[in-house]
C-alpha cells in the first residue's frame, strides 16, 4: 500500500496552455488600442500650410464673401423680407420668388448663386407648411436654404 498514489508521483507531461492564450489577448487588445488612437490622433488628414512671413508667394486667399437674404415666417405663416432698415411683407411664396429673381436679374445679388445664402428665421409656431413650401421655392431658383435660430428672450 502506498501513501501516495502513483499517478501524483509521475510528473505532468502537458502544459498548461491558458496564461498564454490570456497574455496574447491582452497584447492583441493593448494592440488594437494603440492602433485605434493614433489614427485618432495623428491621421486626421489635416494638412497646415506654413506661412512664412516676408514670401513673396501672394496674398493669402479668403472665402469670398456670401451675402445673406433673411426672411421672417411668423407665427401667423406670414412671410417678411428682412433688410437692415425695413420690414417688407411678402404676400406668398411666389412674391418670395419674384423678388430674388428681379434682385438677381439687376445685378444686386452674386452672379453665383452658391455665394448667397437665404437665411429663415422661423418662429417656434409657425406652420410647417408655409416653411417647407418657402424652402423648395428659394431651392427650386438655386439658392441655398438656411434655418436660423434665436433664442427666445
Amino acid at each position: 500500500m502506498d501513501l501516495i498514489p502513483h499517478d501524483e508521483l509521475k510528473p505532468n507531461q502537458s502544459i498548461n496552455y491558458a496564461p498564454m492564450i490570456d497574455f496574447l489577448f491582452l497584447m492583441l487588445a493593448l494592440f488594437a488600442t494603440l492602433a485605434l488612437s493614433r489614427s485618432a490622433l495623428y491621421d486626421s488628414e489635416i494638412s497646415l500650410a506654413e506661412l512664412k512671413p516676408g514670401s513673396s508667394s501672394g496674398p493669402i486667399q479668403t472665402k469670398k464673401e456670401v451675402q445673406q437674404i433673411n426672411i421672417s415666417i411668423g407665427a401667423d405663416g406670414h412671410y417678411k423680407w428682412l433688410t437692415e432698415f425695413q420690414e417688407y411683407q411678402m404676400e406668398n411664396v411666389e412674391a418670395i420668388q419674384e423678388e430674388l429673381a428681379r434682385q438677381y436679374k439687376i445685378g444686386a445679388l452674386a452672379q453665383d448663386k452658391l455665394q448667397t445664402e437665404v437665411l429663415l428665421h422661423i418662429d417656434r409656431k409657425a406652420p410647417w407648411g408655409e416653411i417647407s413650401q418657402v424652402i423648395f421655392a428659394v431651392r427650386e431658383l438655386g439658392f441655398s436654404v438656411h434655418p436660423v435660430f434665436e433664442a427666445a428672450p
